[in-house]
């Protein structure tokens, strides 16, 4: 079930369901009612097209904005940042946060496991201790120094984590060269080549899906205003604006938001967490 959640005013955090005709305005006719200069009367109307849910302005004179950018019409997605006049929503699809609350819990059990210690791989031979200790090919974590020569080990070391899972082998390579780009990021743009620092990286099998999370030790980044560009197809503009910050570039963010089917941030932005299933017709 699709829903708005209110994100400002007085009405902060109240939902309102998906509806045909729901309509966004100032007048008497409107479900959703605010008063204010920019409101038009009939300023935005949800309605469904086939399968799609859509919202679209009510009038020539309104301005829908959805996530950043000014529309005419736009199909609805979970996460997406709407702007009605004075208000703001943010949509939120039950099914998918359902997943997400699943996948969370699952994660969350395994950081409890007493074997979820962290490794030094600049010390321990990895390859080696998974071979004598299978489950750690299922969960295992590990600290690797910033340097580019531990981090070509450690990729070769994921790699070969990866190819054993039975994760489909048409996905094995894009996910690689996802998981170097996120790990790159971390030692490029999180610590700016400083070889002082150190990556935690932290590799989960959840049975029908791979969960790889990049920890580095810099400041962070704004990751909400890359997957809004993300979403607006603007990956260019985006490297653009990434590169010039010293961050990472919009073109291997693109390719790595294509490929997740989760991809979760904290709230500074210098933890990533990338979620792949494994075979592409599962649901």
């Amino acid at each position: 079930m699709l829903k708005f959640e209110v994100l400002n005013t007085a009405f902060k955090g109240k939902q309102f369901k998906f509806k045909e005709g729901l309509l966004v305005g100032g007048g008497a006719n409107c479900q959703i009612r605010a008063q204010h200069a920019e409101m038009q009367d009939v300023h935005a109307r949800f309605y469904a097209d086939g399968h799609k849910k859509m919202v679209e302005i009510g009038c020539k004179e309104a301005h829908l904005y959805v996530n950043g950018r000014d529309v005419v019409r736009h199909e609805l997605r979970h996460g997406d940042e709407l702007v009605i006049g004075p208000l703001r929503f943010r949509v939120v699809d039950e099914a998918r946060i359902s997943q997400v609350t699943k996948l969370d819990q699952l994660i969350e059990s395994l950081d409890k496991v007493e074997d979820s210690e962290v490794y030094d791989f600049a010390k321990e031979d990895l390859f080696y201790r998974t071979t004598k200790e299978p489950s750690l090919r299922q969960n295992i974590a590990f600290v690797i120094p910033s340097k580019d020569r531990y981090i070509d080990q450690a990729q070769s070391f994921l790699s070969r984590l990866v190819k054993g899972c039975g994760m489909e082998e048409e996905k094995v390579d894009a996910f690689m060269t996802c998981l170097k780009e996120l790990i790159l990021n971390a030692h490029r743009h999180g610590h700016k080549f400083d070889e002082t620092k150190q990556i935690i990286v932290r590799y989960r099998d959840l049975g029908d899906r791979l969960s790889v999370s990049i920890t580095d030790q810099g400041t962070g980044f704004d990751h909400k205003s890359m997957l809004a560009a993300v979403k607006a197809k603007n990956a260019a503009q985006a490297a653009r604006e990434r590169y010039q910050a010293g961050g990472v570039g919009g073109l291997g963010f693109q390719l790595i938001a294509k490929m997740a089917d989760e991809l979760m941030y904290n709230e500074v932005g210098n933890q990533v967490t990338f979620v792949v299933k494994k075979k592409a017709s599962e649901e």
